[in-house]
């Protein structure tokens, strides 16, 4: 598992807390890549300005089920994350079911997924977020992966050391309040961004 030291004067990320906003990075804030609460804004910040997560990483199993095993704060913020995420444009419906599925697969439409097979964990699926373990993966831009690991949200999955997972994919460590809840929706639209053509006049 990373453990890295970052110093605290690097982090020149400026939060705003006023009224309780969550601000959340994302290059496409006007095309519907937005959290649905009333008292949510947008902001935009490269990759090397997200904040140092505070406190120790969250255990984890390393292996072919690379999951996160404690750290997981409430699950109302992962719901929150996953419901939001699921509704933003290209989003290929999931399926229904009588109960609820264990794993959320986030894939794109057909039409709007690019042709960069480094995007994707599996055919146009982006994301892909574990239930019954909360567990987050994502295919991350390799400068945005490595800044989620070095700022302590995130560490290199398992599977992409044997070639299985793209070079960018990373176990994010799921929200356990509302900024962390805030960078997570910013790494989705990173993850996003990355993987949709539509917009990028391809």
């Amino acid at each position: 598992m990373p453990n890295i030291k970052v110093r605290q004067s690097e982090c020149n990320w400026k939060k705003q807390n006023v009224r309780s906003e969550i601000k959340i990075h994302t290059e496409m804030n006007n095309t519907g890549i937005m959290p649905r609460s009333e008292n949510v804004t947008a902001e935009s910040f490269a990759s090397n300005a997200i904040p140092v997560r505070k406190g120790a990483r969250p255990k984890t199993i390393m292996g072919p089920l690379h999951i996160q095993c404690n750290g997981h704060g409430d699950p109302k913020y992962l719901k929150q994350l996953v419901d939001d995420v699921l509704t933003w444009p290209h989003i290929e419906p999931t399926p229904s079911f009588v109960s609820p599925p264990s794993t959320i697969r986030i894939r794109l439409e057909e039409v709007a997924a690019s042709s960069d097979s480094s995007a994707f964990i599996s055919a146009r699926e982006f994301a892909r977020v574990l239930l019954e373990a909360p567990t987050i993966y994502l295919a991350l831009p390799l400068v945005s992966a490595h800044w989620a690991i070095v700022r302590g949200w995130a560490e290199p999955h398992y599977l992409r050391s044997f070639g299985l997972m793209p070079a960018g994919a990373v176990l994010v460590y799921t929200p356990k309040n509302r900024d962390e809840l805030a960078v997570c929706y910013s790494l989705f639209a990173e993850a996003y961004h990355f993987a949709c053509k539509i917009g990028k006049g391809q």
